[in-house]
């Protein structure tokens, strides 16, 4: 089991077409309920792909789950091609 993780980063690993202007490094940190961006804006869209599974990581999973081993989820915006990264701090 990986132990919980309350604070996890949202980084942009791929951003091919955004509309938003959100770019490849840009990241946001989450720490329990609350959102840090360093004051930099970062597209709710994106944000949206990602909080469905996002209470799942900060809880324990075991080392084999998919989320451990590939934390790469889209935007649902297909068309901009944006692919975010979920790591534990």
């Amino acid at each position: 089991m990986l132990p919980p993780s309350p604070r996890v980063r949202i980084v942009v690993d791929r951003a091919d077409a955004p509309r938003c202007g959100i770019r490849v490094g840009d990241s946001v940190d989450v720490d329990g309920p609350g959102l840090s961006t360093d004051g930099k804006p970062f597209c709710p869209l994106a944000l949206m792909g990602v909080i469905p599974v996002l209470g799942m990581r900060q809880n324990a999973l075991p080392a084999d789950d998919w989320l451990a081993r590939k934390p790469y989820l889209t935007c649902p915006d297909a068309t901009e091609n944006v692919v975010l990264r979920l790591e534990a701090l």
